[in-house]
């Protein structure tokens, strides 16, 4: 046998378990964000290109104090550590792009696809209630069903219950 050494320069994120009780997504760090355009924003819509640039979430009339504005396609990540049992959430196209938009929204647990919605920026909020019991790694996905002009997909009031 021969042993190897070496050094390489790499990256790599501690991971903190969301806290026991109800909390909002968007008050907790994520594992990972990718968004289609601009950064992820935390209690904000998408906006434009830039951080901080969106406005109070609102879907079809409705504000929403807390949640995470994203654009169609994006991706993100949580760590539950399998202490978890249910996220709630309403899933919709915010109204700063009127009736445009249309966003395939899911909620992945460990790889494996658990809830699927789709909105319309004419139609409502969908919500959603989804176990997570066991699951270490949630995972919020929006990808565009028709292109993603103006699929700016809100994440609205998304509440995860821990132990």
């Amino acid at each position: 046998d021969r042993g190897y050494a070496g050094t390489a320069a790499g990256r790599f994120t501690v991971a903190s378990p969301a806290p026991a009780g109800t909390s909002y997504l968007s008050d907790l760090p994520w594992l990972y964000a990718e968004n289609g355009w601009g950064p992820v924003e935390r209690d904000r819509s998408n906006g434009e290109t830039a951080a901080g640039d969106g406005r109070p979430l609102t879907i079809a009339g409705t504000v929403h104090e807390k949640g995470l504005g994203s654009h169609a396609p994006s991706r993100i990540g949580y760590f539950l550590d399998s202490r978890c049992s249910r996220f709630s959430v309403t899933v919709g196209i915010d109204d700063e792009v009127g009736d445009q938009g249309r966003v395939r929204f899911e909620v992945w647990g460990d790889g494996v696809g658990l809830a699927t919605a789709e909105a319309t920026g004419a139609g409502a909020g969908v919500p959603l209630d989804v176990s997570v019991d066991g699951v270490d790694v949630v995972e919020l996905r929006t990808d565009p069903v028709d292109g993603q002009n103006y699929d700016h997909a809100d994440w609205a009031t998304p509440v995860i219950t821990c132990a």
